[in-house]
């Protein structure tokens, strides 16, 4: 009889992984397999289910059934009933989670308030350009005869720019200006 070989599960050595991608990944596969575990427990016996993992300098993963937020109310929210059976054990990874969960929204909270003044500011300058340009430009609301020189003189000038624009606007499509009438060239 021939000794043979037989491969099966290797053990694994249970010790911090030091290579942080390697790290990273035995953390999504084993969190998505415990996740995964959860949830048939959960369907095969009906039981209501949570867990919470709290990587290092991450974010909190969650899995509840049939939701996280009621899984934990229900046992460790305001509305619990007293039980001597259940220390305050969960209660401390349940603050952490919503300490968490609190902070990150603060942080958006703060940065949308940020961007909110940020444009209010922008805003109100803009209202004061707009209102300086419209009493720059209300000499030329009024009639030809009661402008002054200098008024008058850069009514002149813009509609030299304008003429100037129209001509070479015309010019581009294939239009002539000569004697102050357009000819097609």
């Amino acid at each position: 009889m021939s000794t043979r070989l037989i491969k099966g599960r290797k053990g694994v050595r249970l010790a911090r992984i030091e290579n942080q991608t390697n790290r990273q990944v035995t953390f999504s596969k084993r969190r998505n397999s415990v996740f995964k575990k959860a949830n048939e427990l959960a369907t095969m016996t009906g039981a209501e289910v949570g867990i919470i993992v709290c990587p290092q300098g991450s974010k909190p993963y969650s899995f509840g059934h049939p939701n996280i937020n009621e899984t934990i109310n229900k046992y460790v929210g305001e509305e619990r009933p007293p039980s001597p059976s259940s220390p305050g054990i969960d209660d401390k990874y349940v603050q952490m989670f919503r300490k968490a969960n609190s902070s990150e929204l603060n942080i958006r909270l703060n940065s949308l308030q940020d961007q909110l003044d940020f444009e209010l500011n922008l805003r109100s300058k803009l209202k004061q350009m707009n209102k300086s340009a419209e009493n720059q430009q209300e000499w030329f609301k009024g009639p030809i005869e009661k402008m002054n020189y200098t008024e008058a003189s850069m009514l002149k000038e813009g509609l030299e720019d304008l003429l100037l624009k129209v001509k070479n606007y015309g010019t581009e499509r294939g239009y002539g200006y000569e004697n102050g009438k357009w000819k097609a060239e």
